[in-house]
């Protein structure tokens, strides 16, 4: 059974890292419970799993699942624990292999999804635009925009001394005459 310092370090996460803590799980059990994993994690032990089995560090983790599908522990591959460096290199290139399939299948369904993605934000700017427009030449949404322009104060003519004895236009209510 390897440990930590038997790997080379290029395969260690950061000391203290989540991923380091999971490795170091994986490590010290043939297996451990996802409910464990959500426990110590608080159920955000996916960012850990993406890290280790990710490009950088390639460790194969085996999901093991019950019938429904549903996982309830997660393991190392044997082959990084067996002490023979060639199994362990098997296990990372396979790992590797899958990793980079997988994101070959997720750049292919972005770039076949991109044409309708675009497609369809055309087709929901067009519909706001119609919206708007039809919005304008609506007599309901004209008649709110006419009772809104009746509430609006009226234009009354004010005099001032400062303005040289000229009226001026302003968009205030009249002043109330004060009852005194």
């Amino acid at each position: 059974m390897k440990k930590l310092n038997d790997f080379n370090p290029c395969y260690i996460p950061k000391l203290n890292s989540q991923a380091y803590q999971l490795l170091l799980l994986l490590l010290d059990n043939d297996e451990v419970a996802e409910t464990e994993l959500t426990r110590i994690f608080n159920g955000r032990q996916r960012s850990p799993l993406q890290i280790l089995g990710g490009d950088k560090y390639c460790w194969n983790i085996i999901n093991h699942t019950n019938d429904k599908g549903v996982i309830f522990a997660r393991s190392l591959d044997p082959r990084h624990k067996s002490g023979s460096k060639p199994d362990d290199a098997k296990a990372r290139a396979e790992r590797k292999s899958e990793y980079k399939q997988d994101s070959h299948k997720l750049a292919k369904q972005g770039r076949i999804r991109e044409s309708k993605a675009f497609i369809e934000s055309i087709r929901a700017k067009s519909e706001l635009a119609d919206l708007v427009s039809n919005a304008a030449n609506d007599d309901h949404y004209n008649q709110q925009a006419q009772n809104e322009k009746a509430n609006t104060a009226p234009t009354v003519k004010a005099s001032n001394s400062n303005t040289g004895g000229k009226s001026l236009e302003t968009r205030h209510q009249p002043k109330k005459e004060s009852k005194e």
